[in-house]
């Protein structure tokens, strides 16, 4: 198988129908970052059957699908077609039934479309299959899973970073060994299938066992003993007339006492009206400590405001007391002080004044008078000065007394509104207080009423419990009824279902109970060992059971016979699979050698074989082979892989992938941008691995690098066109004369 072409539709950034040629032996993909280059290898990982959105860059399968852009809508599905040219036809010796008839083709167009609900078809030359069909058609094509056919740079470093046991699974799949572990999965999945039928015809032919030597006995013994039948068909019509009778009696007793449903419903009308009573004495609980303590909290409020009012009242009143007595002084000290200060003042003046005018007037000195006149006139002056300053004084205190009063009566009302608002608060807490003391009398009843319900709940609930239990004896009485009814109707036959309308002997009428049902079953017992009245019945069940039994016998030989051709096939599947991993592991190894060589001068590696063992979910020890990596660098003594430098690791990762495709070449490898991390001289060993691996398998190389493009026949460039969507320019540099590469 060899693929031929890949045609992308509506897929991520290709809006666009687009083709990709990949009948070269090498084809590159190149473009700028965002371009959608990289949006090829996902077409392909997608075709190829992969299901995790994260490894496509994705969230939903919707993500998908061309989003729109500003000249183009948005599409509502899309598609990736891959043509394989199947003209050399693979061996199709241990393809299923399903996919043989495809394999017969020169062509095969395998297709995977995919919807805006996320959901996705699968065909195969415009046929409908399975995702189960495709990975066995890749399979068979070589390719296996896509770890190994569509290696990106992050994906390069698994195989080395995976466990050996994942390894070994990754060899395997390079080697085409799918296929087998496929065939193997189904051979096994069929051989359980094949376990349980042998199991389930097993247990048929045990079921059936007994019975049949039952049936072989009767028949061997069949004598009719139609006395024996009679007999029990009389004791049968007294058991089912008397126990019906006395079942009809039990329910009436029942109905009438009240059934343990009806009971139910009145314990469930107690349970609501319960419920009610607690709801109610939470609800007046909380309102009336809520509006008592709310009150409260207003007379606090209010007597510390009125505490604060009569403080000041108090201030004034003591501020008035003493401007009081403050004017009661000034008046007092204003007659007193002018009158002691007129007598201090004139005093001495008026003695100088009339010595000085005795003195004039003996001395005839005229001149003198004068200014004593004057004095006496300034004395005089001063005493009216002094006097209206003391009345100044006096109406200054008057003014502050009638300020004060009005500030003290403006208090003294708000004081007495206070108070009247406390006293109305008080009755109103007085109120609450009542109308609580009220609904705790009330609660009183209403707990009594409480107790006297739960009582009667609990008497009811016994009243159940007894009810029910005596439900269950009806039931279970009605049961071994209806039973022994089923019974009596196939060892007598159907005439024991008219008991009703036959009169029962009174013998049996009047026969204790207990000794009714031990003279059923000993008749039952009789008729078994002497045979039944159905002998032509019996006769032909017989003959069936024998029948079924024989058919049985002979399915359970086929299915052993089958058993063992699976066994056979899994023994001989396992031993191909397990010769020719060992066979491709020590090929691969000695190829991996090489290419580890040929990147690394003087280098050494080689995979090793080794053993693990691990415990399954029911603590069994397994044995399980895995493959490691041995490989040495020169001139180094690291040998562990996690300590190689990112393009030591990238060669490394680069020669064992292509080493584990040379040996089973798939018809094509996607290599996307796995020579990023390697420089100049790393990169023409790339190329020159590349170019040994094109000798057997077609390559679609995604890159930047100018030495990897040097070693492509057709190069294809990705960029985004003026409508948003991706678009492809190539060059076949088979073609193009004159193109320096």
């Amino acid at each position: 198988m060899r693929l031929s072409h890949i045609t992308i539709s509506g897929f991520k950034s290709f809006a666009k129908k687009t083709t990709i040629d990949v009948t070269h032996q090498v084809t590159g993909v190149v473009g700028p970052n965002g371009s959608g280059k990289s949006n090829v290898a996902e077409a392909i990982r997608f075709v190829l059957g992969e299901q995790s959105m994260k490894s496509m860059r994705g969230k939903l399968g919707s993500d998908l699908i061309f989003k729109g852009s500003e000249h183009l809508s948005p599409l509502s599905r899309a598609s990736v077609t891959m043509v394989i040219d199947n003209r050399d036809k693979v061996d199709t010796t241990h393809a299923s039934q399903e996919l043989a008839p495809y394999l017969v083709y020169d062509q095969l167009t395998l297709a995977r479309v995919i919807y805006a609900d996320g959901t996705s078809d699968y065909t195969l030359n415009d046929a409908k299959v399975r995702l189960k069909d495709v990975q066995e058609l890749l399979a068979f094509a070589g390719i296996g899973g896509s770890n190994h056919t569509i290696i990106n740079q992050g994906e390069a470093d698994k195989i080395l970073l995976a466990s050996p046991r994942e390894r070994k699974e990754a060899i395997e799949d390079a080697l085409g060994l799918r296929v087998f572990h496929i065939r193997l999965h189904e051979s096994e999945r069929k051989l359980e299938k094949v376990k349980v039928h042998v199991h389930e015809v097993e247990l048929l032919r045990k079921e059936v066992a007994p019975h049949l030597i039952h049936l072989k006995r009767q028949v061997d013994k069949l004598e009719s003993k139609e006395k024996e039948r009679q007999l029990l068909h009389r004791l049968l019509t007294a058991y089912f007339v008397r126990e019906e009778r006395e079942l009809a009696i039990l329910n009436e007793k029942i109905h009438e006492a009240g059934t343990s449903h009806s009971l139910s419903l009145i314990t469930n009308s107690i349970h609501k009206e319960l419920e009610v009573l607690r709801e109610k004495k939470s609800e007046v609980q909380t309102n009336s400590h809520h509006e008592k303590h709310t009150l409260q909290a207003e007379i606090r409020t209010l007597l510390e405001r009125r505490d604060q009012v009569t403080k000041t009242l108090g201030r004034l009143e003591a501020e008035k007391n003493y401007l009081q007595k403050e004017l009661v002084k000034e008046e007092v000290a204003t007659d007193v002080v002018v009158g002691y200060e007129i007598f201090r003042k004139t005093g001495e003046d008026v003695k100088h004044i009339a010595h000085t005018i005795k003195d004039a007037i003996s001395e005839q000195r005229v001149d003198t008078l004068v200014p004593l006149m004057q004095t006496v006139d300034g004395s005089v002056h001063f005493f009216e000065s002094h006097a209206k300053s003391r009345e100044s004084d006096k109406e200054s205190i008057k003014n502050k007394l009638i300020e004060l009063d009005g500030e003290i009566k403006a208090y003294e009302e708000k004081e007495v509104d206070m108070a009247k608002t406390v006293k109305s608060l008080e009755e109103k807490l007085e109120s609450v207080n009542t109308q609580a003391e009220t609904a705790i009398h009330s609660r009183f009843e209403e707990e009594k009423k409480k107790v006297l319900l739960e009582s009667k709940l609990r008497e009811l609930e016994s009243m159940i419990a007894l009810r029910k239990q005596e439900e269950g004896e009806v039931a279970s009485r009605k049961e071994r009824f209806d039973a022994l009814l089923a019974e009596g109707s196939v060892i007598v036959g159907r005439e024991v279902l008219s008991y009703r309308e036959t009169t029962p002997e009174e013998t049996y009428m009047t026969m204790e109970k207990p000794a009714l049902m031990k003279a059923i079953e000993r008749s039952k017992l009789r008729i078994e060992e002497a045979g039944i009245p159905n002998a032509s019945e019996v006769i032909a069940e017989y003959k069936t059971t024998k029948e079924r039994e024989e058919y049985l016998s002979k399915e359970l030989a086929d299915i052993r016979q089958t058993e063992a051709k699976l066994l056979e096939l899994i023994k001989e599947l396992q031993t191909s699979l397990e010769e020719r991993f060992n066979t491709g592991i020590k090929r691969i190894s000695e190829i991996f050698t090489d290419f580890f060589a040929e990147v690394f001068p003087n280098g050494k590696g080689k995979l090793v074989l080794i053993n693990m063992t691990r415990t399954d979910e029911d603590g069994n020890t397994i044995t399980e082979q895995g493959v490691d990596i041995d490989v040495s660098l020169p001139h180094k003594k690291v040998k562990e892989i996690q300590m190689f430098s990112g393009g030591e690791r990238a060669l490394t990762s680069i020669a064992l992938l292509f080493a584990m495709s040379s040996l089973t070449p798939p018809p094509f490898m996607v290599l996307d941008e796995t020579d990023a991390p390697l420089d100049e001289s790393n990169a023409r060993k790339y190329g020159s691995m590349l170019s040994r691996l094109a000798e057997k398998s077609k390559l679609l190389v995604i890159t930047h690098n100018r030495e990897t493009m040097n070693h492509c026949d057709m190069l294809y460039g990705v960029t985004i066109g003026v409508d948003g969507s991706s678009r492809l320019l190539s060059i076949n540099f088979k073609e193009a004369e004159g193109f320096a590469r």
